[in-house]
């Protein structure tokens, strides 16, 4: 039997935009990727695609995520209903025991979910990784927390800038140190570039200039994870391979 990966998130997206080579990789290496997403987006309307509404975002960012997917190899995503922007407001104690409903029926050998700064500070990711720490507390599972290295932060800032807003009003949690970072070939760069590109709703001018090539982000294709408790990080980067504890 393969082994499994579950990446639990806030919104259909995150999976690309953070985790999407590191997904590659393993769904190439014939690990069985699933995901959960605690909410459908529906707060994240940027006028695209054109021709639809506002309204429509849900149904729109649902379609993405399933397109994003089959790019990807995603085993599985459980898509649940929980608000976009109103994740901390809700049964916190629910979404835990969901997500260990989910650990116990799908048994994975590794957990990835948002750690406590939510990468940007987002309350929906904090909250979402705070039910998923609590669910994996005592379970057994390695659990990792996506974290924000320097060149991936540098490039996120890169794409505010180029979208026409104001860098410094990303407020960014850089970790200088971490337990593992993937550092993405080039076929893996292009399935997170394919992957990305079909969250239409959620792209700007700087995305579409990355994902078409006309700007060379070389921060992309690092990714980034903290194991939870590791005291003593071993900055571990892998040109090739998966999560140690797979091996």
């Amino acid at each position: 039997m393969p082994a499994r990966v579950l990446f639990v998130f806030a919104h259909p997206d995150d999976e690309s935009m953070g985790t999407g080579g590191t997904i590659a990789r393993h769904v190439r290496a014939g690990v069985e990727v699933h995901m959960v997403c605690l909410t459908r987006g529906g707060a994240g309307w940027g006028g695209r695609p054109p021709g639809r509404r506002p309204e429509e975002l849900p149904q729109i960012r649902t379609e993405e995520l399933h397109r994003t997917a089959k790019v990807l190899g995603l085993a599985s995503v459980e898509l649940w209903d929980y608000p976009d922007g109103g994740v901390p407001a809700c049964n916190q104690d629910e979404i835990t025991q969901r997500i260990r409903d989910q650990v116990r029926s799908l048994r994975p050998e590794l957990v990835v979910g948002w750690g406590t700064d939510g990468g940007y500070f987002h309350p929906d990711h904090i909250a979402c990784g705070a039910c998923t720490d609590e669910a994996l507390a005592g379970a057994g599972v390695p659990l990792y927390h996506f974290v924000l290295n320097p060149q991936i932060a540098a490039d996120y800032r890169r794409l505010v800038s180029l979208s026409g807003q104001d860098p410094a009003e990303l407020k960014l949690c850089v970790w200088e140190k971490t337990s593992v970072t993937f550092k993405c070939n080039a076929d893996e760069t292009d399935l997170k570039r394919r992957a990305i590109a079909c969250h239409v709703s959620q792209l700007d001018e700087g995305w579409d200039r990355w994902i078409s090539g006309e700007i060379d982000l070389r921060g992309m294709e690092t990714e980034s994870y903290m194991r939870v408790r590791d005291t003593n990080p071993a900055d571990l980067i892998l040109e090739s391979g998966v999560f140690p504890e797979l091996i």
